[in-house]
């Protein structure tokens, strides 16, 4: 998957999962650079799957979780 492509994917995924937390860091102006850390945290993850992977969903909704828990 490309970093395009799991950036995108991410958004989609914690706008669906997350939406508080989506929409006030949307509102609050650090959508993109949350996005761009949770990114980093789940590159392992991206390379090589499919985003209609439903496994895939679920390790990137966990480390999201784990990722809001440490903010």
């Amino acid at each position: 998957m490309t970093d395009v492509l799991a950036y995108d994917y991410l958004k989609l995924v914690m706008e669906e999962e997350f939406t508080e937390t989506f929409l006030r860091f949307s509102n609050d102006g650090i959508l993109h650079y949350e996005l761009t850390n949770i990114l980093e945290l789940c590159a392992p993850l991206m390379e090589g799957l499919d985003e209609d992977d439903r496994f895939l969903k679920y390790e990137v909704i966990g480390t999201i979780a784990d990722y809001l828990q440490e903010e």
